[in-house]
């Protein structure tokens, strides 16, 4: 039973899809998965902590005053997209964009720029990546010597960033911002998913089902005890580079590829859009264990 108190569980599919475009239309990628997504991966997180690692999180969250979100775990793990219209500093911190011709991390990420001493992980640089960004807030979270404000930053940070990050299109480029440049050829009958991107991050989920407490309770009953294990394992890094094979492999198995420079517009494949849809679903079961994991690293023991 999900025991997270959420009150929007059955917003419709056009502001889910509104918040999409809006954000596609800010500086950067748009923000990965949507709400829906990361309220799902958040839901999948919640079952798989242990009991102790529930009551530290509950009482983080019973503190923390912030009204740009409510303040329950589901939207709490939207909360790094409301943050970052007022903080664009941190708008590269949500994806990693490795291009696919080279596979090169480092270059995505600014060649994993470090903190200065003593510098809080809520104030690093700007030319940062997801990757970093998730250690060094989980490193945060579980030590007892981060300011109370700070850690509470880094529990809404980490908690999103997860999920950001095993979004293919926000772990893989072609020179087209994530697939941001590659219009949709013709876009949703709404008019709302344009482009490439904001069908990964929106059209791929919505088909998941009705509402975040139904999705996450059907694609978390069908994780086996194995994917669990396997799946709690690696670094961020790893699965940076497991998002980009997806997204080399599936985001952008299309028959053209434009960019940003020579854009262009495509159109889905029924195949196409199956396999998307089920990539997304494995993505967002990996997110809410891996969510899980690193919590239960940082608020368990």
């Amino acid at each position: 039973m999900y025991v997270v108190v959420f009150n929007n569980f059955y917003r419709c599919r056009f502001w889910r899809l509104a918040l999409a475009a809006m954000a596609i239309c800010a500086a950067g990628p748009a923000a990965a998965w949507g709400d829906l997504g990361h309220e799902i991966t958040a839901l999948i997180a919640y079952e798989h902590l242990t009991e102790k690692s529930k009551a530290a999180l509950n009482a983080l969250l019973a503190s923390d005053t912030d009204a740009l979100t409510p303040t329950d775990f589901a939207s709490r793990a939207t909360w790094a997209d409301r943050y970052r219209k007022t903080h664009p500093e941190t708008a590269a911190w949500h994806y990693a964009d490795i291009e696919i011709d080279s596979g090169d991390l480092s270059a995505a990420c600014y060649g994993f720029p470090l903190l200065a001493a003593g510098e809080a992980a809520s104030l690093g640089p700007a030319k940062d990546c997801v990757t970093d960004k998730i250690d060094e807030f989980a490193a945060e979270l579980a030590s007892p010597r981060t300011d109370p404000a700070e850690r509470l930053l880094a529990l809404k940070f980490l908690i999103h960033f997860v999920g950001d990050l095993h979004q293919p299109l926000h772990s893989s480029d072609h020179q087209d911002r994530g697939g941001n440049c590659i219009g949709l050829s013709p876009p949703s009958p709404d008019g709302q998913e344009t482009n490439l991107h904001a069908y990964w991050d929106v059209g791929a989920v919505d088909a998941q089902g009705e509402s975040a407490a139904a999705i996450a309770q059907q694609l978390n009953a069908s994780i086996s005890d194995t994917q669990v294990k396997s799946w709690s394992t690696g670094s961020s890094r790893d699965w940076a580079m497991e998002a980009f094979a997806l997204g080399k492999r599936d985001a952008y198995h299309l028959p053209t590829l434009p960019t940003c420079a020579a854009p262009g517009n495509i159109a889905l494949t029924a195949d196409y859009e199956k396999n998307a849809i089920a990539t997304a679903k494995l993505q967002l079961q990996r997110a809410g264990i891996r969510i899980a994991w690193l919590l239960n690293q940082a608020l368990g023991t």
